[in-house]
């Protein structure tokens, strides 16, 4: 993630509370009481309210009475796990997989999890709608582009047309934070649905950004450019991207996203105009001034684009500038 979602509080956390409690202390304590009996009151009005609901629920009470204590703790721990997910990214706790649960979680549970998400919290609008969430978040975050790109145009809070939520673990491997708002990240199309799809950001033990995480976090970019190429022809190879941070997790993010490749292509494609912007200013700031050099000139825009460096891509714009500061004799031949 280039850059981290300040959290927020918000109604719709409590969600998690109620299916915490409908995994955790209806499903693995069924007995011969009915399941209703087991509910509280806040999803026993949803539970009541949609037949196809309670068809359901019913049905994986009925499937859990069946299960040995073991087997009801693993579920339980399972769930209580695999919805740390800042834990989970960070690598110091790890995930419980569907194939080491019973058999009712792959097969009953998760669909309806699913649906949960899918179905239930379109249609209930209780405690609170995705749709209010995601317009709290995105005012308070105040990200014109995707926090976990920097290229995208981010839709404002009241479009029609706003990005989707990320399961940033992916409900098909984690069906227990499907409605989890910890793990329910808006990320523009090109990174959701293009790049990372289903891909589990901890498989096999990797570590990954944490998007709501409030630590410290900044990612450097290096540029180099093969200073014997045609500035304005350069291809992928000439053309080289380097990240330093967290490099178990830099890795993490390039791998879900092609980060390094799309912030290549978008580099070399923004260069010819660069070129010719940074020869204008370069006229406009030495003026008479015979000792003005393009390395004064590409200091001040770089210092210029650090004060709103996430707009109009100037965070690729200066790791550029600054490598242009080794081949500013280039500059002048290539920036017409």
């Amino acid at each position: 993630m280039l850059r981290l979602y300040k959290p927020i509080t918000h109604d719709i956390y409590k969600l998690q509370t109620m299916l915490k409690r409908l995994v955790c202390s209806v499903w693995c304590e069924a007995s011969a009481a009915t399941c209703e009996s087991k509910l509280d009151a806040d999803f026993k009005s949803l539970y009541q309210g949609y037949n196809w609901l309670k068809l359901k629920v019913d049905e994986i009470y009925t499937l859990c009475i069946t299960l040995t204590p073991d087997e009801r703790k693993v579920i339980k721990e399972a769930f209580e796990t695999n919805n740390k997910i800042e834990e989970l990214c960070n690598g110091t706790l790890k995930p419980v997989y569907l194939d080491k649960l019973p058999k009712v979680v792959n097969d009953k549970i998760k669909p309806l999890l699913v649906d949960f998400y899918e179905d239930l919290l379109e249609k209930a609008k209780v405690p609170g709608t995705k749709k209010d969430y995601y317009e709290k978040l995105v005012e308070e975050n105040e990200f014109k582009d995707c926090p976990c790109c920097g290229l995208t145009y981010f839709e404002p809070k009241d479009s029609d047309n706003r990005e989707a939520f990320d399961h940033y673990l992916p409900k098909a491997y984690y069906p227990f934070a499907s409605i989890n708002f910890q793990n329910l990240v808006p990320l523009c199309y090109k990174c959701n649905s293009d790049r990372k799809k289903t891909k589990d950001p901890i498989e096999k033990g990797k570590r990954a950004f944490y998007p709501f995480s409030n630590a410290n976090h900044e990612i450097k970019i290096k540029v180099s450019i093969d200073k014997k190429k045609d500035l304005r022809k350069l291809e992928r190879s000439d053309f080289k991207i380097e990240f330093s941070g967290d490099k178990d997790k830099i890795e993490t993010w390039d791998r879900l996203f092609a980060t390094k490749e799309r912030y290549n292509d978008t580099s070399r494609d923004m260069l010819k105009s660069m070129l010719r912007k940074i020869k204008r200013r370069h006229a406009d700031y030495k003026g008479t001034n015979d000792v003005w050099t393009y390395e004064d000139t590409l200091n001040k825009l770089i210092t210029d684009y650090e004060f709103d460096k996430y707009d109009d891509k100037k965070f690729l714009k200066i790791p550029i500038m600054a490598e242009l500061k080794n081949c500013s004799d280039l500059i002048e031949v290539y920036a017409e």
